[in-house]
């Protein structure tokens, strides 16, 4: 099976809380476009390079505001 070009995603609101994320936050992140997810079916799920990448996105300065 060809994997290439392929990202790795898991459920939203449990892989965020494994690295520190509450719910309210996870989905104040995913709004901003901070955090990017895909819905299947009813559940929600966040890309991994998305989740694991966004405190050095911050750390460079990204804008957001909470809201």
């Amino acid at each position: 099976m060809d994997t290439r070009g392929q990202r790795d995603f898991r459920p939203f609101i449990p892989e965020c809380a494994k690295v520190g994320i509450g719910r309210s936050k996870a989905y104040e992140l995913a709004n901003a476009g901070l955090l990017e997810t895909v819905s299947i079916g009813r559940r929600r799920f966040v890309y991994l390079d998305s989740l694991y990448t966004l405190p050095g996105r911050l750390a460079k300065g990204v804008q957001w505001t909470a809201q």
